[in-house]
């Protein structure tokens, strides 16, 4: 019964920690002047389509949580915990390729 309300939360968590490293992503594809070629911004475009998706994958996990907060069912759970591996192995994911996209460009 603990497990949803605690994906609930680290869930949202995770969320805001997306938003981060897409607003690094973001500041970074803009420092390149506007008429830099696409070649030139589009590792910045990728990862941002990404993490984005991550970011909206997160938003799912905690609107399931939700639900589940508002009538328990063994599916809904069960989702939940899915979606929330999901999210953390995207956030990792976002983390090393905001870190490489951004530092070593």
């Amino acid at each position: 019964m603990d497990v949803v309300p605690a994906v609930f939360g680290a869930a949202a968590g995770l969320a805001g920690l997306l938003l981060v490293f897409l607003g690094v992503s973001i500041s970074a594809f803009q420092s390149f002047a506007g008429d830099a070629p696409a070649a030139a911004t589009a590792r910045y475009r990728a990862a941002g389509s990404w993490i984005l998706s991550a970011f909206l994958v997160a938003l799912a996990d905690v609107a399931v949580s939700f639900a589940w907060l508002l009538s328990p069912h063994r599916a809904l759970r069960d989702l939940a915990v899915t979606l929330f591996a999901l999210v953390l192995a995207a956030t990792a994911w976002a983390a090393v390729t905001t870190t490489r996209v951004v530092l070593w460009r």
